[in-house]
């Protein structure tokens, strides 16, 4: 109750500021300020906003922080304000299967959301106007480089905030777990800052005309990234679909492949691997058992130990999953993480006995991952192990069955809390 008290409050606060903005600009709106080119932006902000690309389930990318940040140089700070409230207030967007505009959606989100964005806008505005006026400007056309880096700034850290004590407010996130999910928007808003700064500079110096004229390429742009992420998409559902029917053979493993890929990807982030190999692993994790489709369930589902001749067929599954992708021409970079992924560091794995460096590290990783979730998993043989028993294993295990750097890193993922201690997906 004490949560959707101060929920209501928060967001009634935010939503009040923003009409006050909306009132303060159509007085700020004169002569000197043409109504027209105040629409122009408006306009140029709802294309914006309403053309966002989803990057995950919670990440965006989107031009209106571009836009937003012109309109903060060429107008006073409420004008600019109120620019970015109508863009976010208007704006349409493609969700849950249909097109989402004001008149099918949630009137309350968007005032809070274009009230929000309005506030981050009016604050940056004023402290841009304040820094321009007493810090040295160092020149971008008469802008002033050392202003603008003010106004980014501000308006990044203003948007934190107030999004972080939202979402705290409706998950009951601590503030520090809040601000971790954040840190992403740092990095958009920063990286299209020059865009914004660039428009201002064409609106300046020649006009609507040019800045379409920029926009259009970059609209363009926008269009092919969409087209990426959505062939992506659709790429890892084929995989996942794959990896489904592994799991219809043994209903004690169902969901294995999801939750080794999920670990895996923790692991591959903490140590630093490039974002296009994360991709990789993250595959060949799903695929790591596709091998075992060609075994006996006789055999995958027996409840008792295995015979030697029955373990030496089980352990023949690797090598088949890597033949099975290696004909794949968009898996077969995959074809030896997904070999290699029950060879041991000390050299006593299978199927080739390879030992330390001469593992790919991908299968490395993948080892540790799957290790774990299935000393955690309840099998037809035995009950889970707890997730402590299970992670002192894992450090027992360094340097002999695992890779220690591989091992490190889950540890340390492992204290931070990002390993997952139940069988839930994050």
């Amino acid at each position: 109750m004490k949560q959707n008290v101060g929920l209501r409050v928060f967001t009634s606060l935010i939503i009040l500021f923003g009409f006050f903005i909306i009132f303060e600009a159509i007085q700020m709106i004169s002569a000197e300020t043409k109504v027209t080119s105040v629409l122009f932006f408006a306009l140029l902000s709802f294309v914006a906003d309403s053309m966002i690309v989803q990057v995950t389930e919670k990440k965006y990318v989107s031009l209106g922080f571009a836009i937003g940040l012109a309109a903060i140089l060429l107008f006073d700070p409420f004008t600019a304000a109120a620019i970015n409230f109508l863009g976010t207030f208007f704006s349409v967007f493609y969700s849950d299967g249909k097109y989402q505009h004001i008149f099918n959606s949630s009137l309350y989100k968007r005032l809070f959301n274009g009230s929000a964005y309005a506030i981050g806008s009016l604050v940056a505005g004023n402290a841009y106007l304040l820094s321009h006026t007493v810090l040295p400007s160092l020149t971008v056309s008469s802008f002033g480089i050392i202003g603008i880096i003010v106004a980014v700034i501000v308006n990044i850290i203003v948007n934190i905030i107030i999004f972080s004590i939202l979402y705290t407010l409706l998950d009951q996130l601590e503030p520090k777990e809040v601000m971790h999910e954040f840190v992403w928007i740092g990095q958009n808003f920063i990286g299209i800052s020059p865009i914004g700064v660039f428009m201002a500079i064409l609106y300046k110096n020649s006009g609507w005309f040019m800045v379409l004229l920029v926009l259009g390429p970059l609209l363009v742009a926008r269009y092919s990234f969409k087209l990426y992420l959505d062939m992506k998409n659709q790429y890892f559902e084929t995989i996942k679909t794959l990896s489904n029917a592994l799991d219809a053979k043994d209903e004690y493993t169902n969901g294995h492949s999801h939750r080794v890929a999920q670990i895996s990807t923790i692991i591959a982030k903490e140590m630093k691997i490039p974002v296009l190999l994360i991709d990789e692993i993250k595959t060949a994790a799903i695929l790591h058992d596709i091998g075992k489709i060609g075994i006996s369930d006789a055999i995958i589902n027996k409840p008792g130990r295995l015979e030697d001749h029955e373990m030496a067929i089980i352990q023949k599954h690797p090598e088949i999953g890597a033949n099975i992708v290696k004909d794949v021409k968009s898996l077969e970079d995959l074809s030896n993480y997904i070999r290699y992924h029950h060879e041991r560091y000390d050299g006593k794995g299978y199927p080739e006995g390879i030992s330390g460096s001469d593992i790919p590290i991908e299968a490395a990783i993948i080892a540790v991952s799957d290790c774990f979730d299935a000393m955690t998993s309840d099998r037809v043989y035995r009950k889970a192990m707890s997730f402590e028993i299970a992670l002192s294993i894992i450090k027992e295990e360094r340097g002999k069955q695992f890779h220690p750097g591989v091992v490190d890193a889950f540890v340390r993922c492992a204290d931070n809390g990002q390993i997952p201690k139940t069988h839930e997906m994050m």
